[in-house]
């Protein structure tokens, strides 16, 4: 029966059932507070996920759903808040329920994400032209993505107001480690970076976990900008960590001790000096192009993170 042939499409992806399931098929995972028609739905999105694997454009159907999703979450948590969702016997339109929500300022923090989950289903309810987009519509990475925002937004406010705080306190002790020549450390390794470009903070129960998204200086600037050799953006992740006036201290995922410290010797700073003096050289267009699609990949990278570690 041809509805159960493998879809030949995903031979690019994966060489087998098991590491397309392994790459692509993502289930949800949800703390107590989540709604549990949300949880049920949720479990919807990995079936068709996983059935994708016969049929290439079902992988966009679960997107479909995975928007829908957005929606009833959204719409559930009005109502916890008292907030109505009809006017009268009409309903409310979404946009102006998110709004609603998100007056709220322990919650505002999530509307961008609700915006673009409203902005994309509009475009995937009122389509112009049939459209798959399969692995490159990035439907898994969006699943873990809506997974996180939604466990934040069941939070509860005291938890999100720590966090908020956390945050706060986080984006003014980093700044040393902002820009500047710097040595991640692991491993008995030894990297000399640029600083950060951003960092991101989650904290549930007894997780807590502080992600930089970190610049490796490279001597091979030509090949990563112009030839667009890119490499994969360097994500470190510390599950347990202090922050001294010279450096971040702590161990990763794994329990590995891992260092980012200042260091300004001679020819850390010879070699600071070259690198920014080969982008100097770089046309804007390639340097646009780069950060452009690594911080995209690195921002996924590190919902994937959070998705994986912080909830049950």
């Amino acid at each position: 029966m041809h509805w159960y042939e493998p879809d030949t499409r995903w031979d690019l992806y994966a060489k087998s059932r098991e590491e397309f399931v392994d790459r692509f098929v993502v289930e949800g995972k949800f703390h107590k507070n989540v709604p549990e028609d949300i949880v049920t739905d949720f479990q919807t999105v990995s079936y068709i996920m996983a059935h994708s694997y016969y049929h290439w454009p079902m992988f966009d159907e679960a997107m479909s759903k995975l928007l829908l999703i957005m929606e009833m979450a959204i719409k559930l948590k009005a109502k916890a808040l008292g907030i109505p969702t009809k006017n009268g016997k009409r309903d409310k339109r979404l946009v102006n329920i998110i709004n609603d929500v998100f007056e709220n300022d322990y919650l505002k923090f999530l509307k961008p994400d609700f915006d673009r989950a409203r902005n994309f289903r509009n475009i995937k309810m009122h389509p112009d032209n049939l459209m798959f987009m399969g692995a490159m519509g990035f439907t898994d990475a969006n699943a873990r993505l809506f997974a996180n925002t939604i466990n934040l937004l069941f939070l509860e406010s005291n938890e999100l107001n720590k966090l908020h705080s956390t945050i706060h306190e986080l984006e003014s002790i980093l700044k040393p480690f902002k820009t500047g020549i710097h040595v991640l450390q692991f491993q008995d390794k030894k990297i000399l970076i640029d600083g950060f470009y951003t960092f991101k903070y989650r904290e549930f129960e007894n997780n807590k976990l502080l992600l930089l998204y970190i610049n490796p200086l490279t001597t091979n600037v030509h090949e990563k900008f112009v030839e667009k050799k890119y490499p994969e953006p360097l994500i470190i992740a510390f599950k347990d960590y202090k922050i001294k006036e010279e450096s971040i201290e702590g161990v990763d995922l794994k329990g590995k001790l891992m260092k980012v410290y200042i260091d300004d010797k001679v020819q850390n700073l010879k070699a600071y000096i070259n690198y920014h003096k080969a982008l100097s050289k770089i046309p804007e267009k390639d340097k646009q192009m780069f950060f452009q699609l690594n911080s995209s990949n690195a921002l996924w990278q590190m919902e994937k993170i959070f998705y994986e570690n912080c909830w049950s």
